[in-house]
């Protein structure tokens, strides 16, 4: 897949720092199709929560609803980090300051 093709940008300012955008029609369909995959268990873990608020279970329920959360979360940035176009701030950065510089020493 050329990087032009790319559903995602990530913006990278570190290694555990950065941002991912969707880019374009294409990208943001797949992204409101990964959200909306979620709300069914989400829906039921509400129904759940109204019905048995009071029960013990409940707390079980809602520590694996958080669990699962959090592994769609990741999964979903480590799906969309696949499909991203990579731009490294830091690198950016760097030109613009050196093209920056050149341009001073040429006034």
């Amino acid at each position: 897949m050329r990087e032009s093709d790319k559903p995602f940008v990530l913006y990278r300012k570190s290694r555990f720092n950065f941002t991912i955008v969707p880019r374009g029609v294409r990208g943001w369909t797949q992204f409101a199709v990964w959200m909306a995959m979620l709300m069914p268990p989400t829906l039921a873990f509400i129904a759940y929560a109204d019905a048995h608020d009071s029960d013990p279970g409940f707390f079980v329920a809602g520590a694996l609803f958080l669990l699962a959360t959090l592994v769609w979360s990741l999964g979903g940035i480590w799906w969309m980090k696949a499909r991203a176009e990579v731009v490294d701030l830091d690198a950016l950065l760097k030109l613009k300051r050196e093209a920056e510089r050149k341009g001073r020493r040429g006034r």
